[in-house]
């Protein structure tokens, strides 16, 4: 439970957490008539240069105990990294205050998302019951920032929830339930898909039982503004069909569809933005499951736009279904610019670890916004190399693309290069490969959580905003 409060006569039986950098912020402490024992403690402790937290008990009916957290400015430790380390660890029942306007969004973000917990599949629930304590002039910043921290919460619960409770047509029927107050919802169903020749996602689904479906979110303002496509990887699970996944990673595969959760979170984000760009995202879904049905390495599968693909590697699916939709939503809408969004896994983790994405291809401003967020916020990019040359070892000898080339090493780019065959109408082009910062799988950092993330949610929140 999350309350922002502007009055502190209906909060019993809490912890008063406040952050503080300067002494005379102390005075908005008065209401709790402080022994000056606890004042000449707080005092000494700002002197200092390294960042504190304070624990005093408090005999105030309402207020069990006084948290003080003071952040010094540290190289090695950031006010988000100090903030979310001690959010991680107060109690179930606390009221967070701050006199510094600057930074009370990054107090809430650090507050709900350091203390992100998943328990829907567990009998007994660890339910908080947080405060957010501020003047009434900070309610709309701080419910704006509230309504973003949900929608990464949603991201974050769409990865952790079983394969077997989300498949494709549980999660198309979620869409369509959504409440949109600016966004149009349209579903492909399975008949569809197959009636409308999207061959490469219909091959990927069918083998499944749970069959494929395509989700297109539509945030189409005025048809004379520029529209960007968002296409995004969602596999609700990827088994790697017949070159199946090693080991303990198959554990994770439920997670396949975390980026397009993300981009589902990011639309429910900006149904209400203002904005200067049409949006259409495309939602496709599908399990990458093993059966007789499926397709084989060394067979030539026709995608929609009736380019031929020689299939190399099974476990290369995401981009079969990727470039299908890619070539559909450029068929249907007229669209000025489109991005990509998928895990490339080992590729852009080995070269960028959690903490970065990567971003390539030729929509520079597109790009230079993203790059710009990362100078400030969480949400990281770095840019990985593009030219004609990947673009041309995706040919294959025997059709006109393969999935996947053998020797070619650097990944990211040689998989942005695939999609980019299905630019139909020269769109300007963005790839984003957000592997390790969507499913971290090392440890957690600031706000960032370690599993399922929401990355991408606030950046391209915050880019598409700026759009013209």
């Amino acid at each position: 439970m999350f309350e922002i409060k502007n009055s502190l006569k209906d909060i019993k039986k809490s912890n008063f957490v406040y952050f503080i950098k300067e002494k005379k912020d102390l005075a908005h402490l008065d209401f709790l008539s402080l022994d000056k024992k606890i004042i000449k403690k707080i005092e000494e402790s700002l002197k200092w240069k390294k960042s504190e937290k304070l624990h005093f008990f408090l005999w105030d009916k309402n207020f069990e105990n006084l948290i003080v957290l003071i952040h010094k400015e540290d190289k090695k430790l950031s006010l988000v990294d100090f903030i979310s380390k001690e959010m991680k660890v107060l109690p179930k029942n606390f009221t967070l205050c701050s006199q510094d306007d600057k930074n009370l969004s990054l107090l809430l973000k650090s507050c709900l998302l350091s203390r992100y917990n998943f328990d829907q599949y567990k009998t007994e629930k660890n339910t908080d019951e947080i405060y957010f304590f501020c003047d009434k002039r900070d309610n709309i910043e701080l419910e704006s920032t509230y309504n973003l921290v949900q929608n990464i919460i949603l991201a974050r619960d769409l990865w952790e929830t079983p394969a077997s409770d989300l498949t494709p047509e549980a999660f198309a029927k979620l869409v369509k339930k959504t409440k949109f107050k600016n966004t149009k919802i349209k579903i492909l169903s399975p008949k569809q898909i197959e009636k409308q020749w999207l061959g490469l996602l219909w091959w990927v689904g069918k083998a499944s039982t749970a069959k494929p479906y395509l989700v297109i979110l539509e945030r189409i303002i005025d048809k004379k503004l520029p529209t960007v496509g968002i296409v995004w990887k969602w596999v609700t699970f990827d088994t790697g069909w017949i070159q199946v996944k090693p080991g303990d990673h198959m554990y994770e595969m439920k997670g396949d569809m975390c980026w397009a959760a993300t981009v589902f979170a990011t639309m429910k984000e900006i149904d209400n933005k203002d904005l200067n760009v049409n949006i259409v995202a495309a939602l496709w879904l599908a399990e990458n499951w093993i059966s007789g049905e499926w397709y084989k390495p060394s067979d030539i599968l026709t995608a929609y736009n009736g380019k031929t693909v020689d299939i190399i590697h099974t476990d290369a699916e995401w981009r079969l279904v990727m470039a299908d939709t890619m070539s559909y939503i450029s068929d249907k809408y007229n669209l000025d610019s489109l991005m990509t969004v998928a895990t490339l896994t080992w590729a852009c983790m080995m070269a960028l670890w959690f903490r970065y994405a990567g971003v390539m291809w030729d929509n520079e401003d597109m790009i230079e916004k993203l790059l710009d967020h990362s100078k400030n916020n969480e949400e990281k990019y770095c840019r990985l190399p593009y030219d004609q040359y990947f673009i041309d070892k995706t040919k294959s000898e025997i059709a006109d693309l393969e999935n996947l080339n053998r020797w070619v090493y650097a990944w990211s780019s040689m998989w942005a290069a695939f999609l980019a065959n299905f630019l139909d109408n020269d769109e300007k082009y963005t790839h984003l490969d957000i592997a390790g910062t969507a499913l971290n799988s090392y440890e957690p950092y600031g706000y960032v959580n370690k599993g399922m993330t929401g990355f991408w949610v606030e950046s391209l929140s915050d880019v598409l905003q700026q759009l013209k």
